[in-house]
């Protein structure tokens, strides 16, 4: 005799769990690789930079334990047992918090970014009160899931939901909405600054400048995107389906999207060098050869590397004799200050570390 099918309540309940579980190792794997990546490349970066991405990777790890538990808690416990899909643990309590945290710390970054870019404009207060609102945005929604943590340690019923449904949807709107400010505004920023590039003279460092403008936008526009329709999906499943656990596949992604955004944004740096080395390579091949009016490429070592890391900048500044373009490109020897690659414009000569 033919055993029944399983329902597909329970196959809505505890399929997203497992694949939501997967997904986690999965971008752990990613967060661990980008550490790896920067602690590697960037050794001389600022003190609190190094803390903030060190513990945005601590804090992923802990989700990640959390989430083991409440995984083994529903199919490996609670097999057999009916009454283990509504009960949960105190990883399940813990989503929202981590969270709320990583998001929050993503969202400062951010936020001092543009400080950095919009500092030289001359219209720079008018971006005060859009990082006073992101920052106030992200401090509501991070607020909003410790209360949905601390609410729901307490419940423990997955049939209660609606206890903390308010709390939930302000963590996931106020999320989107940072995501959103941060993202328009980064891409009005750097859009300014490649307008003013392409109005300069045309040069070398020009189309350098321009192609380096374009990545940072597509960059910008890729990580805001995924992080707010993650977002978006995970609180649109949470008030339309909360029968089941759909929502859960997206909850356990969120935090480590939003590290993941924050470590793609630092350790893009060094494709840009690597970029840079090969433009300033193909630069002096094309010189010395037609000093010489031969090809020195035969000539190079094999497996040449520059002993040197260099960070960069642009800056676009108004030059005071008039006689320079607009635009500069600053290369930064390993003992100078590591500065992550962004945008300056506005009428001060010194270049903003950003």
């Amino acid at each position: 005799m033919a055993s029944e099918p399983v329902p597909t309540q329970t196959l809505l309940f505890l399929g997203p769990i497992l694949v939501g579980a997967l997904l986690s190792y999965l971008l752990l794997g990613i967060v661990i690789m980008q550490v790896y990546i920067y602690y590697m490349s960037f050794p001389r970066d600022n003190i609190w930079m190094k803390v903030a991405v060190y513990a945005l990777c601590a804090l992923d790890i802990a989700q990640t334990v959390g989430i083991t538990n409440s995984t083994w808690w529903f199919l490996v416990v609670g097999w057999g047992r009916p009454e283990h899909l509504q009960l949960t643990e105190w990883g399940f309590a813990f989503i929202p918090f981590f969270c709320g945290v990583c998001s929050a710390g993503v969202h400062t970054f951010f936020a001092w970014r543009i400080h950095k870019l919009a500092s030289g404009l001359s219209f720079a207060r008018i971006f005060l009160p859009v990082i006073s609102v992101i920052l106030c945005i992200s401090l509501a929604q991070c607020i909003a899931s410790m209360y949905a943590t601390i609410r729901w340690t307490s419940i423990n019923d997955i049939l209660q939901f609606h206890f903390i449904s308010t709390a939930v949807t302000v963590w996931l709107t106020g999320s989107v909405v940072a995501d959103v400010l941060i993202a328009g505004s980064m891409i009005y920023l750097l859009n300014a600054a490649r307008t003013k590039a392409r109005q300069s003279v045309h040069t070398q460092n020009s189309k350098r400048t321009d192609h380096l403008l374009s990545r940072l936008i597509r960059n910008v526009i890729e990580t805001g995107a995924i992080t707010a329709g993650a977002a978006i999906l995970d609180l649109v499943f949470f008030l339309a389906m909360r029968d089941n656990t759909v929502y859960f596949a997206f909850s356990v992604s969120l935090s480590k999207l939003y590290t993941n955004t924050l470590y793609a944004s630092l350790n893009a740096r060094v494709n840009f060098q690597r970029d840079e080395d090969r433009d300033t390579a193909m630069a002096g091949n094309n010189s010395f050869s037609r000093s010489t009016g031969t090809d020195n490429r035969s000539n190079r070592k094999p497996g040449h590397q520059r002993s040197h890391t260099s960070q960069h900048q642009i800056s676009f500044a108004e030059n005071s004799t008039g006689n320079d373009p607009p635009f500069q490109w600053q290369s930064l020897k390993e003992d100078g200050q590591n500065i992550i690659p962004m945008v300056s414009i506005g009428k001060d000569h010194a270049l903003a570390d950003v």
